[in-house]
């Protein structure tokens, strides 16, 4: 293989591992969602929305957790 076809094939891989890295943490997410609502008490849609920006890559765990320590504290 020449180093282009080297570089084409590695940005492929990880581009493959980053959308089932992705695949992984939005089922996660409604994997949690699911096992909260059964045991009665179902995640808010800012919860559900700030866990899928976090799975999405559109936050971090610490930016939302900061969002929550924000809201609850008195």
């Amino acid at each position: 293989m020449t180093t282009l076809q080297d570089h084409l094939q590695a940005e492929a891989q990880a581009a493959i591992q980053k959308r089932d890295q992705r695949k992984k943490r939005l089922a996660i997410v409604k994997a949690v969602a699911h096992s909260s609502a059964m045991e009665g008490m179902p995640l808010s849609h800012e919860m559900k929305g700030m866990l899928n920006a976090c799975a999405n890559g559109e936050m971090t765990t610490a930016q939302v957790r900061a969002k929550l320590d924000a809201k609850y504290r008195r």
